[in-house]
């Protein structure tokens, strides 16, 4: 028995093509709604998802355990609005779920961004603790942090076929404004684990960001989109630690 769970809040316009790529291969669909004001809980409702109500949080991970608490299948699928499943993908999970060997399954996520799959630049395989056996899988109160796994995880082949779709980005405008809205989350994240401010770090880690995503992951191959998204991703590593020294120094 498999749950798909999905937390969503005013997603009318990406909800229904993901519920619609479960929705013959699950046996039940659990939806946690952040407080949504357009027809997202309407079209949940067409599917026949059972739906919780949350407070609405920052960033996901404070409500993912809360969600998987709700689904009563064996094995969970943990989905965002904006991500689509494939019928090769779930032929390959229900014969993980057959053969019995494994608790949790890495998968890759081939993600569009801006109507293109960014296919390096370090977004791919973008591999997720997606699919687990239930109670085996908790995340911690940190954003875009991996969740702790008890048990084997089986970390799925980088092909395209066996990857969940995600829709990411529908223009630069769209991504900035979100990045600078994580850059802060992960400031405040980073201050509460002891992390401070240093010179070495300001300099280091953007740096280190445009290295890694241009040059080692091939992002020169996705042209410009790799240019300008390992650019934007070099501002972010440069927001998170302004904003860090700027924790410090209102404390």
């Amino acid at each position: 028995m498999i749950s798909a769970v999905i937390v969503t809040y005013n997603e009318g316009g990406f909800l229904k093509d993901c519920l619609e790529s479960v929705a013959e291969e699950c046996d039940g669909i659990i939806v946690v709604d952040l407080g949504s004001t357009d027809n997202t809980l309407k079209i949940a409702k067409e599917f026949e998802a059972k739906i919780f109500t949350h407070t609405k949080v920052d960033y996901v991970e404070k409500v993912r355990d809360f969600a998987v608490s709700k689904a009563e299948g064996e094995w969970v699928l943990v989905l965002d609005p904006d991500e689509r499943m494939t019928p090769t993908l779930w032929k390959k999970l229900k014969e993980i779920v057959s053969e019995g060997e494994f608790e949790a399954v890495n998968i890759p996520r081939k993600n569009i961004f801006f109507n293109r799959w960014i296919s390096h630049t370090n977004w791919w395989p973008d591999k997720h603790v997606r699919f687990f056996k239930n109670s085996k899988v908790k995340w911690e109160n940190k954003i875009h942090n991996y969740p702790l796994v008890e048990g084997k995880i089986l970390n799925l082949s980088a092909k395209e076929n066996l990857a969940i779709i995600h829709f990411g980005y529908q223009n630069i405008e769209q991504f900035i404004d979100r990045q600078s809205r994580y850059s802060t989350i992960k400031a405040q994240n980073l201050y509460d684990s002891g992390i401070r401010f240093s010179w070495i770090s300001f300099f280091w880690n953007p740096k280190r960001e445009f290295l890694v995503r241009y040059i080692r992951h091939l992002g020169f191959l996705d042209g410009f989109y790799g240019f300008a998204l390992s650019f934007l991703m070099m501002i972010y590593q440069l927001e998170v630690m302004i904003k860090l020294w700027e924790l410090e120094k209102n404390k």
